[in-house]
């Protein structure tokens, strides 16, 4: 892919640009899509087997995205792995919140005194 066709809005079969969280409307549609961030191009992509099916252009310019049109015989993601997916994204957040208050208990302990309290007169 070249960089000019990543700029330009790709053509017939593709949503008009929009503003906003793009995530959750591409996740929706396009359940087996993997997103690629390209940070020199300020753009992500989203890749379903070797198709481009979204764009996000964030960074130097004005975020926006558009995402290619589903398909005629689209089928939302089954339930099962969709309440797998949020459990493990949910797994994901709180083992990221239990690291970071472990880290900020590791860094404050150093500044809590360990003669007991003192009082000041």
């Amino acid at each position: 892919m070249q960089d000019h066709e990543l700029i330009e809005r790709p053509g017939k079969g593709w949503t008009p640009w929009k503003e906003g969280p793009v995530d959750l409307e591409i996740d929706r549609v396009w359940w087996a899509a993997r997103v690629l961030h390209f940070a020199k191009l300020n753009v992500s992509c989203w890749f379903d087997g070797s198709d481009l099916v979204a764009i996000e252009h964030w960074g130097c310019r004005r975020p926006k995205w558009c995402m290619k049109n589903k398909p005629k015989d689209w089928q939302p993601l089954p339930e099962i792995y969709r309440k797998a997916r949020e459990e493990e994204k949910q797994a994901q957040v709180d083992l990221f919140r239990a690291r970071s208050n472990a880290r900020a208990l590791r860094a404050t302990a150093s500044r809590q005194e360990t003669h007991g309290p003192h009082t000041v007169l």
